[in-house]
């Protein structure tokens, strides 16, 4: 079966799932990078490329493609909950608190992720996620519900370094 068909059957199999069933979810979809290579898209109005190629009423799934050396912004993911797994190359995870200042967040920890790993992504969960390598990363992530509502946050440095130049 083609990796589409895979994707369309196990997310119409979906209802309301968790985290742990979005997780066993990417797992059995057993995508290689040959097979995700064709939807692999190279950034445009984002620092990287975003491809959904897969998405019901209850949840949606996207190939992420992040060049060497760049990072996303700082986000949430709104409604949503979801789970990332790493198809090629190096994901690092940064995840951010919010402290009650508005956009200013600072960050709490930090994962190296290789290919093979996954990672998750519950709801309230405010993330950066960059290729800290010179290849690319390529990533696939599932969210339930689709995504939407998603805000953007700056680090809390950023503010301090704006107000002292």
């Amino acid at each position: 079966m083609k990796v589409l068909q895979r994707v369309e059957k196990a997310l119409a199999a979906l209802r309301q799932p968790t985290v742990r069933e979005l997780r066993e979810m990417l797992l059995s979809l057993a995508c290689t990078k040959e097979e995700l290579a064709p939807y692999v898209t190279e950034p445009a109005q984002l620092l990287y490329g975003r491809n959904v190629i897969g998405r019901t009423e209850e949840a949606e799934v996207i190939v992420i493609h992040i060049p060497a050396r760049t990072a996303t912004r700082i986000h949430d993911h709104g409604c949503s909950a979801g789970c990332a797994l790493v198809i090629e190359g190096t994901l690092r995870n940064t995840i951010y608190r919010n402290e009650g200042r508005g956009e200013a967040v600072c960050a709490s920890s930090e994962a190296i992720l290789r290919e093979g790993q996954l990672m998750d992504a519950p709801h309230g969960q405010i993330h950066q996620m960059a290729n800290p390598a010179s290849g690319r990363t390529v990533s696939l992530h599932v969210y339930a519900p689709p995504l939407s509502g998603t805000k953007t946050y700056r680090a809390a440095e950023e503010y301090v370094l704006d107000y002292v130049i």
